[in-house]
């Protein structure tokens, strides 16, 4: 995990400030960017990131929540390293997006299917369909089911409307569920009723 960039004799003071307020949320840190990028190194770049910039910010931080305060700054942090790569805008709103998923009230799970599901590779069909949604979906998911941040936080950090938000979740847990389905049909762990 990230340590502190170096000080200078003049800022200790500023240092252990810093240290008490963001180091208890370097994992949600973590695990916030590990949720964005999908890769474990580019997630501990992001993260040293986040804290670098959070350090440099430090003396502007004026109260509130730390945890969102630090998730703020890591979501800049991987916007602007998406724009170096990505030059075009980004269009995370686009109805188009929205995959078509199945009706979760006309499937089954087949019996002993968790088990078989976990060993097919769960996590890793997980972590897929997380990496297929838009940045900004990817991102309030993260928050809401990782981090269970409530909307207005998230709001706060993504600086979007709490409507927004809830759109997001929405069309993000809808994609997941249906990637999720798919996966499971397609490894025939599904039945639908009747059959």
């Amino acid at each position: 995990m990230p340590t502190p960039p170096e000080t200078s004799a003049s800022e200790p003071d500023a240092r252990a400030g810093f240290e008490s307020l963001a180091l208890p949320y370097v994992d949600h840190v973590y695990r916030a960017a590990y949720g964005l990028t999908g890769n474990p190194a580019e997630a501990e770049d992001l993260t040293q990131d986040t804290y670098l910039r959070a350090f440099q910010a430090y003396e502007g931080y004026r109260g509130g929540s730390a945890k969102v305060w630090l998730l703020t700054i890591l979501r800049n942090a991987f916007i602007d390293r998406y724009r170096r790569r990505r030059p075009e805008p980004l269009d995370i709103d686009d109805d188009a997006l929205t995959h078509a998923s199945a009706n979760g009230n006309d499937v089954l799970l087949a019996p002993g299917a968790e088990e078989q599901l976990m060993s097919a590779g769960l996590a890793e069909e997980v972590d897929r369909a997380l990496g297929a949604l838009p940045p900004e979906w990817r991102l309030v998911i993260v928050l809401a089911d990782l981090e269970n941040l409530s909307y207005s936080e998230i709001a706060a950090i993504t600086e979007t409307p709490v409507g927004t938000v809830m759109s997001r979740l929405h069309r993000s847990r809808k994609r997941l569920h249906g990637a999720l389905m798919d996966f499971a049909r397609l490894a025939g762990y599904t039945r639908t009723m009747g059959s």
